[in-house]
């Protein structure tokens, strides 16, 4: 009898649990691409730690949404700013199921400021939350891995394209994506680890929402979306989230220190 893909509310359900028993991290989980990921993945058969910053309500609500799936869900208070955050993520992860098989650092720092306007703090908390975290939390995670670990960094449209007013936003991905070429090159014979990245462009959240609030910023990004090739649209969650989920599973077990296209074809990568 062929195989039929069932739906949960706006979570397409794949037709076999393809992560069951698999215990994933998922950073910035509490909503937009993150909570997305980590609905994904639990769908598959996960069980998800989620981190938030202080969205606390949002996180639980996720949480309670992971459980109606039929596995667990912790979700943990983590600010990427906070040196101590990977350990305690980690720590949560590992007195709950014992082991980790999927980080996905999702979490990002950004801002709309250009190299004039840039302050130290900014710059400071943009290195912090965007590459020190996600590196600092795969080197905590690394001593508990499982047998077959999949590691996913979010990147952004921006680490190729460039964008005036997010210059330090902009090198932080282009540094996540370079440093997931290295970490697939020391981590996977030793953990038979993969590591890719994913590349969104603009993803239908409240934070694009916010982002062309203004005609002016929406003008912006007219015609990129007009001519972006696989549909003249912005992406919705669901659109990355399939794809990150499928760089967790066994099935892309061959696929390592890519950059994957994310966004449309609105940039080639």
């Amino acid at each position: 009898m062929a195989h039929e893909t069932k739906r949960h509310g706006d979570i397409a359900l794949p037709p076999f649990p393809t992560l069951r028993g698999k215990v994933a991290i998922v950073t910035g989980g509490s909503r937009g691409i993150g909570k997305g990921i980590a609905l994904e993945l639990a769908a598959r058969g996960a069980n998800v730690l989620i981190t938030y910053a202080s969205a606390n309500v949002q996180a639980e609500e996720v949480a309670r949404e992971i459980r109606a799936l039929g596995v667990d869900c912790v979700a943990v208070a983590a600010a990427g700013s906070d040196r101590a955050a990977p350990k305690a993520i980690v720590e949560a992860a590992v007195e709950n199921w014992g082991v980790i098989d999927i980080v996905v650092n999702n979490a990002a720092a950004g801002g709309e400021f250009g190299l004039l306007e840039t302050t130290d703090v900014q710059f400071e908390n943009q290195i912090a939350v965007n590459i020190r975290f996600p590196l600092f939390l795969i080197k905590e995670a690394v001593s508990r891995f499982g047998r077959a670990p999949r590691i996913v960094n979010i990147s952004s449209i921006y680490a190729r394209s460039g964008h005036a007013g997010c210059l330090v936003y902009s090198a932080c991905k282009g540094a996540i994506e370079s440093a997931t070429r290295s970490l697939a090159r020391e981590l996977g014979q030793r953990y038979n680890a993969t590591v890719n990245c994913v590349n969104p462009g603009p993803v239908n959240t409240d934070l694009w929402a916010k982002a062309i609030a203004t005609p002016e910023a929406y003008e912006a990004w007219k015609v990129a979306i007009k001519d972006t090739p696989a549909a003249p649209r912005v992406a919705e969650v669901d659109d990355v989230a399939q794809i990150v989920a499928f760089l967790c599973e066994e099935r892309s077990r061959w696929t390592t220190g890519s950059v994957v296209n994310a966004n449309g074809g609105m940039l080639f990568v």
